[in-house]
């Protein structure tokens, strides 16, 4: 029971979107029973059990539809231009402080679910269970813990630095014991200072070690790859999901290859591009260029950085095309994005050649399932977790309608 005594939810809308794919319905209603669906249909078929206590919410201006689930985000990140570099001489409790404030802004707009990607030490697990005690507000996370990482190589100042096919075994192991929930592999550079982002890191045998390690405890695995060589060697190693996959070439550049944008497609592999994290910092530019004017310096960053998104959305759009699993996770926390926007990077995904619908799924149903979740989240069904987001707007008409928040359940109680 809830602890303020209600057994049973009733939640009315306009419009409901159940994130399988179908045509908005008019007129719906979900009835919860405790934190679960028991009922998805139109609000006058809805039968509440007999004696039941009934808390009813009615929004019939709004559009319903499952809480959203970010693939990508770096609680202990504060997304305000800060390198992972200068956020590691912070200290553990900022840490921890920072993803308190970065599960709430999440929660609110409608991220009921997120998988953190890499934080220091286990400060992730203890946000997680913080949250699973109702200590603090968030969504529920599958945490990483500390991405696994070469010395020197991108995040390695968040404590799993490992070489060699044995230590990287032993590291798969120790985050496992600890609670990760799955497994972060830096299988090339990154931001990081000095780690390369246009080479691989690991060998193809050190990513083989990581990943059948991973596999034979349950956990599935996400690669970091910038370089192709990157996104080559972890495809071969069969991780579950190619986080950036930015198609970087040994000059710096962003090339497509089709040969292995076809074995991605060809493969049950996920890809999470994460375009947003640097169209932010282009919107950021403007913006100061038209308050106040841009440095030289300013100007050749605002240039590199259209040109990179441009690249990106190319890659993206081009992988769509071959028909690879293209998901939703924005990156938040890195570089300039912010908590609470994960929309922004579904809108990429629109300017990549989604539909707004596909986009909306990329960012439910799909991530779920790229998460192995999708048992419990991802889309309004009978037996699920009662997690519900409401609009003003339909976002499978406009992605953008995901920003005007009406309201937020997390297992059928109201948080915003």
């Amino acid at each position: 029971m809830y602890s303020n005594g209600v057994t049973h939810r009733l939640i009315k809308a306009g419009t409901l979107v159940d994130g399988n794919g179908g045509q908005p319905m008019k007129d719906m209603a979900v009835l919860v029973e405790n934190s679960t669906i028991v009922q998805v249909d139109h609000a006058e078929r809805i039968r509440v059990p007999d004696g039941a206590i009934l808390e009813t919410s009615e929004f019939p201006d709004a559009t319903l539809l499952p809480g959203l689930v970010d693939c990508h985000t770096h609680t202990n990140m504060p997304g305000d231009g800060t390198s992972v570099d200068d956020v590691g001489l912070e200290s553990y409790e900022i840490h921890i402080l920072q993803g308190v404030k970065q599960a709430k802004l999440a929660l609110e707009s409608g991220v009921t679910t997120m998988r953190d990607n890499g934080g220091w030490h286990r400060s992730v697990f203890w946000l997680k269970e913080g949250i699973r005690r109702d200590l603090v507000a968030g969504p529920r996370i599958l945490a990483s813990g500390r991405p696994i990482t070469m010395t020197g190589g991108h995040c390695w100042m968040m404590g799993s630095v490992a070489d060699g096919v044995a230590e990287v075994r032993a590291a798969v192991r120790e985050l496992v014991w600890e609670g990760a929930d799955f497994i972060k592999v830096m299988a090339t550079g990154g931001s990081t200072i000095g780690s390369m982002s246009e080479r691989p890191s690991y060998t193809l045998e050190e990513l083989q070690a990581i990943t059948d390690e991973a596999h034979r405890r349950g956990r599935l695995v996400g690669a970091h790859t910038i370089a192709q060589k990157g996104i080559e060697n972890a495809l071969d190693a069969g991780v579950n999901m190619l986080i950036h996959c930015t198609f970087v070439q040994p000059d710096g550049s962003i090339r497509y290859d089709p040969k292995v944008g076809e074995r991605i497609a060809s493969t049950d592999t996920w890809v999470n591009p994460t375009i947003h994290v640097r169209r932010g910092f282009v919107d950021l530019l403007e913006q100061k260029r038209t308050e106040e004017g841009l440095t030289p310096e300013e100007e050749a960053d605002l240039a590199d950085s259209v040109k990179a998104v441009e690249d990106r959305v190319k890659v993206t759009s081009q992988l769509i095309k071959d028909g690879a699993k293209v998901i939703g996770g924005s990156d938040c926390g890195w570089h300039v994005y912010e908590f609470g926007m994960f929309h922004k990077e579904l809108e990429t995904l629109v300017m990549s050649g989604m539909s707004h619908g596909e986009a909306l799924l990329a960012g439910t149903r799909e991530a779920a399932k790229a998460l192995g979740v999708s048992d419990i989240v991802g889309t309004l069904e009978v037996g699920k977790e009662a997690d519900l987001l409401l609009t003003n707007g339909d976002p499978t008409e406009n992605i953008s309608h995901l920003q005007n928040v009406v309201g937020v359940f997390k297992s059928g109680i109201r948080v915003k």
